[in-house]
Parts: structure tokens; sequence; C-alpha cells
């Protein structure tokens, strides 16, 4: 499979680091599917994309290794990370932890302007449902987890939760690009969203933690057919 990325993937320096914005557009690469599990991420192609030297993408691709986004083959050849199902269930096991303590202390922490946000979030992800456009779904996605991890408080919890979060991205992205289970998410985030903007912390957490389960057996069944030889990436 060819390793082409999107001319929009150019950079305008400078502002945030350099290192930052070519980790951050490599990472969402990644998690937007444009490459695939167990796919060659090749330095000379990334860095023609990228308009950077090869030491911004070294850089970029050792930070994604420690994210557990990236694997090194023979001869310090690095790939995406193929993600199993034992993996998948383990990630979403411990997102289900994370997620539920996040919407108990947003309850309890968060400003109303925050409630506001995640309202706003939420209407959004319906739009972007009906037009049909997976790029805004998965922005929508990752703001909302942002208010909510951010106002919640707890930034240790908040950084454990993003490294997880991305490690699943194709998953997610795969997810959301299907009509139906897209609109099952967006039926599970309003939920979500009632109960925060409500103050009720364990509606809160029991519709955080159905959300997961639901997204995880999913997940979960498909790995587990593809692992069986029954599907194959691009299904």
């Amino acid at each position: 499979m060819g390793s082409e990325l999107p001319e929009d993937l150019s950079l305008d320096r400078p502002q945030e680091l350099l290192r930052d914005r070519v980790l951050a557009r490599i990472r969402q690469a990644i998690v937007a599917g444009r490459y695939r599990p167990g796919q060659r991420l090749l330095e000379k192609e990334l860095c023609d994309a990228l308009d950077v030297s090869r030491t911004s993408v070294r850089e970029a691709l050792r930070q994604l290794e420690i994210e557990g986004l990236v694997e090194v083959g023979p001869r310090g050849r690095p790939f995406v990370a193929e993600m199993t199902a034992v993996k998948a269930r383990q990630i979403y096991e411990f997102r289900e932890v994370l997620e539920c303590a996040a919407g108990r202390l947003f309850v309890a922490r968060a400003p109303e302007s925050a409630c506001a946000e995640l309202q706003a979030l939420a209407a959004r992800f319906r739009v972007a449902l009906d037009t049909g456009d997976l790029t805004e779904r998965l922005a929508v996605k990752q703001a909302f987890y942002d208010v909510l991890f951010t106002h919640a408080g707890n930034p240790a919890i908040h950084s454990v939760f993003d490294q997880l979060f991305h490690r699943i991205g194709f998953l997610r992205s795969r997810s959301l690009g299907q009509q139906v289970r897209a609109e099952a998410r967006a039926a599970e985030l309003d939920q979500i969203v009632a109960c925060l903007v409500a103050r009720d912390a364990e509606g809160a957490a029991n519709a955080l933690g159905n959300h997961i389960r639901m997204v995880s057996a999913a997940a979960v069944t498909w790995l587990e057919s593809r692992e069986a030889g029954e599907e194959s990436w691009d299904a």
C-alpha cells in the first residue's frame, strides 16, 4: 500500500516547536487511517510530504514509538503498530476506568461554561453525522474528551488517557466512518452530555461506561474476525 500524505500536511513555520507540529501531523495521519496498521513509514516520503528534515521526522517517530503507535522492525525500519483483539480489549477496559473517573470529577469541578461547550460539541457531532464529515466527527470526539478531562482537573489522568486514545485512533476512525455505528455513537454522546450537564455523576459514569463497552465490543469482534482471516484492514 502506498504511503502518500495529502498536500495539506505541509507546514508553516514557526510558532509552536517544529518537532511538535511534525509529531502531531504524523500522529493524525496514523489515527485517521492514512497509514494502516503494519504499513512501513518511509522517512524520505515523510520528509518530502512535510517539507522538514530527517531529524524532525526521526524525533517524531521515536515519540510515536513511546506512545505505542509505531513499532520498529528489522534494520530499524519503523511501521504503524498492529492492533490485536487482546490489546484492544485491555485498552478499552482501562479507558472505561479513566473515563468514568473523569466523568465524576467533571460533575464535581467543571464550570457551567464547560457544560455549554459539551452541548455545543454534541450538536456539532450531529451536524457532522448529517453531512457525512468523518474528519469533523473525529475532531469533535477529540474536543469532547479534551473538555471532559481538562475540567476533571486531573492532568495525570488526562495524560494517560491521551496515549490510550491515540493508540486506538484507527479503530475510532473506522467505527465513526460507518454511518450506522456513528449514529449509535451520537445517541450515546447525547446521553453522556445530558448527564454531565445535569450534574448526575453516577448517570454520567454509567453512560460513559456503556459507550466504552459498546465500542469495545464492536472493535474486538472485528479484530478477532481479522485475526481469523475473515476480514482485512480495508474491510
